[in-house]
């Protein structure tokens, strides 16, 4: 039975797992953290593509979260002022991480596993790891995500760059928000364009008992806002005094950040996106990257998800990617010869990734633009409605491979 080490335990690595053990391999699961992996609460837009391989990998053939029908935008006062007939099923991080995971015996995915080293040869490959564990297997995957600092051993060259804007989130409970505001938080995908900043929100799966009813639900939201390299090391120097570089830990966020957002917010938001951020007890904050590969497979190594692509939140695509990769690639991994099969799954997914990245980054042009630029120009409405986070098979000169 051939064997595949995978390094990170977040949903692209589990899709692989499941992906790989249909096929006959015999595969364990790598995480860095030492305590159960939680997203949050963020919110996940699907498809039918995604929801047809979330089948294919756990057999859940149930819907995946909520379903709005059409999507809107409002003005200052809170009135919709544009809508589009899109419609849709969101979920949430915590319930598709718990439908994959379920899947995968206890004995196969460990914890607090920090890979810090590979090497390999003709005929196998070994991750080492901080804790001292070292792990020999005829494949090893890499799927720990963007921050990914193995993804080195297959292409060194590539390294996220600063989109120039960040996106703050969070998610409210819908039984915390006023019936005024529901009347449209809890029926459509919401996109409101201040100027120079996008702000967008959705109903996802509540936790604990059905999850879907409304009342039980939350809404997700996102802000996506302009920042310079300056303002960012401001917005990530903690409480605590630590400057911190790609992000910052929610409970270090100063005060004074969070009050400039809320004073921001009443002044620009209508008032139920305001009502949104006011309510939300620990706003996030997720600075913007573009990341590309010109590699995804080194021999035995492989990286995949958004280890080797990630593309801006616009497109809605992170997950979708992911399964579409670990699935492709289980497909090539059928055969004994499977080697030689690995450079054209990398050639079609190379081709997809960069795809999908340069549709995120023409759907976030004027969010990465200076305010002090006079001559941006933001998109029509209409166009951000139908365009962002749609099917693949939408997607005009998208194949899925």
């Amino acid at each position: 039975m051939p064997t595949a080490t995978i390094i990170g335990g977040s949903i692209a690595g589990l899709f692989t797992a499941n992906a790989l053990i249909q096929k006959g391999w015999n595969v364990t699961v790598h995480e860095k953290v030492e305590s159960p992996l939680s997203g949050r609460g963020a919110g996940i837009a699907t498809y039918d593509e995604l929801a047809d391989l979330v089948f294919k990998a756990t057999g859940n053939n149930q819907v995946l979260g909520t379903k709005a029908k059409t999507r809107v935008s409002l003005d200052i006062k809170g009135n919709i002022n544009s809508s589009y007939d899109y419609p849709q099923v969101y979920t949430s991080w915590q319930h598709l991480f718990s439908l994959l995971r379920n899947n995968i015996k206890n004995s196969k995915y460990f914890m607090n596993d920090d890979c810090i080293k590979i090497i390999q040869d003709d005929e196998s490959a070994t991750a080492l790891f901080f804790n001292g564990k070292k792990k020999k297997s005829d494949l090893i995957i890499i799927a720990n995500g963007m921050k990914s600092v193995i993804r080195k051993y297959v292409d060194q060259n590539a390294i996220p760059q600063y989109a120039g804007y960040v996106g703050w989130r969070g998610v409210v409970n819908e039984k915390d928000i006023s019936v005024e505001s529901l009347k449209i938080l809890s029926e459509y995908f919401v996109i409101v364009l201040p100027f120079n900043q996008q702000i967008a929100s959705y109903p996802i799966a509540g936790e604990g008992e059905n999850p879907f009813d409304k009342g039980n639900r939350r809404i997700n939201w996102i802000w996506y806002k302009p920042a310079t390299e300056k303002d960012l090391k401001k917005l990530f120097f903690g409480k605590s005094g630590k400057q911190y570089k790609d992000g910052i830990p929610p409970n270090e966020i100063r005060d004074q950040v969070l009050k400039e957002l809320l004073l921001e917010a009443n002044n620009i938001l209508p008032p139920q996106m305001y009502e949104l951020i006011i309510k939300t007890s620990q706003p996030l904050i997720q600075p913007i990257y573009d990341l590309e590969s010109n590699f995804m497979v080194n021999k035995r190594l492989i990286t995949l998800g958004d280890a080797a692509f990630t593309a801006r939140p616009h497109v809605g695509m992170g997950v979708t990617k992911a399964a579409i990769d670990a699935f492709t690639l289980s497909n090539s991994l059928s055969s004994n010869n499977y080697l030689n099969n690995l450079s054209k799954w990398e050639k079609n997914r190379i081709k997809a990734g960069k795809f999908l990245v340069n549709r995120s980054r023409e759907l976030g042009i004027y969010l990465s633009k200076s305010m002090k630029n006079k001559t941006l120009i933001m998109p029509d409405i209409l166009n951000v409605l139908s365009d962002t986070a749609i099917s693949l098979y939408e997607i005009k000169n998208h194949s899925i491979d």
